[in-house]
């Protein structure tokens, strides 16, 4: 799962570049994972690597995959760029 996680971030932060933009203009992310009570703490690790700045983050939701994904993680965001 860490790496799983992992890798998530690494396509925002590339996304995100990709527009033009930076990972400070990101508004919100909501992931979705088969656990989230346990899953929690690999999204944290990932998280503070991305937003090392705990009064910059943006806002984030957790919510559980379907029993029958074959995903272990998905996610998406908003940004705004100016």
């Amino acid at each position: 799962m860490e790496q799983q996680v992992a890798n998530v971030f690494t396509h925002v932060r590339h996304d995100i570049e990709a527009a033009g933009a930076s990972v400070d203009d990101i508004i919100k992310m909501t992931f979705w994972v088969k656990d989230p009570a346990k899953d929690r703490a690999a999204l944290n690790t990932e998280w503070i690597k991305l937003f090392p700045d705990a009064a910059s983050r943006p806002a984030r939701h957790t919510q559980s995959l379907p029993p029958d994904s074959r995903a272990l993680v998905q996610c998406d965001f908003i940004a705004v760029l100016s």
